[in-house]
C-alpha cells in the first residue's frame, strides 16, 4: 500500500498496461472499423477534451486546464469511445477484454494526471488519509492550572513528560469541528494534528499553525501522503516531541466551491475563518492565545486565503506562510477574471472587493508587525510571476517577508510540502519554540 503512484515500478506498469489496452482498443482488421468508428470517436474526444479542459476549467477551477490534462482527458475519452465501439460485430472475448483494455487506459490517464499535481502520492492516499484517530480531543486546561508563561524558547524550557505521550513520538491527526457561529458558513469537518509534547501531564500550551487548502480540494489533502505529519513529527523528533498544534479547516464548503475566501454572496468565509476558526480553537484545544505565535499558510486558493487572513486580520494572523497563490481571489482568468469575481460575489461593486483584495490593501496600509513567506515551484512560471508581485506589495507595505522557489516542483502537493518543511525552522523561531 506504500508503493509509489509518482516513479517506480508500478507507475511504469500502470503507463504500460494503459498503453496495451489503448493498442487493442485501437487495432480491428475491418475497413469500417477505421473509416466509420475510430475518426469520429477521435475527433469527438479530442474536441470533448479541449472543451473540458478550456470551457469547463475555467468554470470550475477559474483558470483552463494544463496541455497535458487536457490530453490525458481526450485519451480516456477515447477509450471509452472506442471500447463501446468494440461491442458491434464482436466476438464475446473481445467485448470482455475491451472492457478491461479500456478500464486500463482510464487508470493510466487519472494516474498521469495525478503525477500532475501529487495529488495521492501512493496506492493508500487513493482511499482517504492513513493513520487518523477518530477518538475525542484531549480536555482543555483548565486557566488556574496552566503554567506560567516560559521565560524563553519552549523547546529549551520545557521537559514533556507523561504516560499518555504516544509510544510511537509521533503525533496524532483528529477530526475538528468548527461551529460556524457567527458566519453561518456550511463547511465540511477539518482536522488537528496534536504533537506527542500535547498528551504530556505537564502540558504547555502550544502555538498554532493553521493551514488551508486548494480548490477543487478538502482538508483531507493536508494530511494525505503525510504530508503535514511528516513535517511535524520530525521536527518533534529533533525537539523532544515539541511541534506546533496544526489545525486544517474546510475553506470550500464543497470539493468543488469557490467562495473566494471572503464575506460575499458565496458564503462569509472570512468570518468562519477570522472569528469562528480561533473561537473553535480557544475552546476546543490547550494552545498559546498570543496570536503573535500564530501561523496561517495554504497551498494555491489556501494560499492566496492566507494572505488575505493576514492582509484583513493582521491582528489574528500577523504571520503567514502562502504557497502557489494567485495575485487576488478570483473566479476567472484573463482579461475580465476581476469583472467576473465581482459580478459573481459581490453583485458588480467592485469597491467591496476592493476593500478585501490583498493587493489594494497593501497598497494603502502600512503592517509593520506582520511577517511571511511567498512560495512556488520552478516549473510554475504564472504563478512566480503573481507571487514575485505579491512579496513587492507586501515589502512596500512593511512587512517582514522572504521568497523561495521550490526546485523540480510545479503547481502541485510536492510544492507545498517541500514549501512547508522549509519554512518550519522560521515558524518554529516566531512561535517561541525555539531561539
Amino acid at each position: 500500500m506504500d508503493t509509489s503512484l509518482m516513479s517506480g515500478w508500478l507507475s511504469w506498469l500502470v503507463l504500460g498496461l494503459g498503453v496495451a489496452g489503448a493498442a487493442f482498443l485501437l487495432v480491428r482488421r475491418p475497413r469500417w472499423w477505421w473509416l466509420y468508428v475510430v475518426p469520429p470517436v477521435v475527433l469527438v474526444s479530442a474536441v470533448t477534451g479541449w472543451l473540458l479542459g478550456t470551457v469547463g476549467g475555467e468554470k470550475l477551477f477559474a483558470q483552463p486546464l494544463t496541455g497535458s490534462d487536457i490530453f490525458w482527458i481526450a485519451i480516456a475519452l477515447a477509450a471509452i469511445g472506442l471500447a463501446v465501439g468494440q461491442q458491434v460485430r464482436s466476438p464475446w472475448w473481445r467485448k470482455i477484454v475491451a472492457v478491461v483494455a479500456a478500464v486500463l487506459v482510464l487508470a493510466a490517464a487519472g494516474n498521469q494526471i495525478n503525477k500532475n499535481y501529487q495529488e495521492f502520492p501512493a496506492v493508500k492516499d487513493l482511499f482517504g488519509p492513513s493513520g487518523t484517530d477518530q477518538s475525542s480531543l484531549p480536555p482543555v486546561t483548565p486557566q488556574t492550572t496552566r503554567p506560567t508563561t516560559p521565560s524563553g524558547p519552549l523547546t529549551a524550557t520545557w521537559a514533556p513528560t507523561g504516560a499518555n505521550i504516544p509510544a510511537d513520538s509521533k503525533g496524532k491527526i483528529l477530526p475538528f469541528t468548527i461551529p460556524p457561529t457567527q458566519s453561518g458558513f456550511s463547511a465540511r469537518p477539518g482536522w488537528v494534528y496534536l504533537p506527542p509534547a500535547y498528551f504530556a501531564d505537564n502540558r504547555e500550551p502550544l502555538p498554532v499553525l493553521i493551514l488551508f487548502h486548494g480548490q477543487p480540494g478538502s482538508p483531507d489533502d493536508w494530511i494525505t501522503g503525510d504530508r503535514v505529519q511528516t513535517v511535524m513529527n520530525d521536527f518533534a523528533a529533533q525537539h523532544n516531541g515539541i511541534a506546533p498544534v496544526v489545525v486544517i479547516p474546510d475553506v470550500l464548503g464543497s470539493q468543488l466551491a469557490n467562495p473566494i475566501c471572503a464575506d460575499s454572496s458565496l458564503g462569509n468565509v472570512d468570518t468562519y475563518l477570522a472569528k469562528d476558526l480561533p473561537a473553535a480553537i480557544a475552546s476546543q484545544l490547550d494552545v498559546d492565545q498570543d496570536h503573535r505565535h500564530w501561523v496561517v499558510g495554504g497551498f494555491s486558493y489556501g494560499g492566496t486565503c492566507a494572505l488575505q487572513m493576514a492582509t484583513n486580520h493582521p491582528d489574528v494572523y500577523p504571520h503567514f506562510v502562502n504557497i502557489s497563490g494567485e495575485k487576488e481571489p478570483t473566479l476567472g482568468s484573463g482579461d475580465t477574471a476581476r469583472k467576473t469575481t465581482v459580478d459573481a460575489a459581490f453583485g458588480g461593486d467592485e469597491a467591496k472587493f476592493v476593500a478585501i483584495n490583498p493587493a489594494d490593501l497593501m497598497q494603502k496600509h502600512s503592517f509593520p508587525d506582520s511577517s511571511g513567506w511567498f512560495i512556488w515551484g520552478q516549473a510554475d512560471p504564472d504563478t512566480k510571476l503573481q507571487q514575485i508581485r505579491n512579496d513587492q506589495l507586501a515589502t512596500t507595505a512593511g512587512m517582514n517577508v522572504q521568497i523561495w522557489e521550490v526546485p523540480e516542483t510545479g503547481h502541485d502537493w510536492g510544492t507545498a510540502a517541500s514549501g512547508l518543511a522549509h519554512v518550519m525552522p522560521w515558524m518554529a523561531t516566531t512561535m517561541g519554540l525555539t531561539g
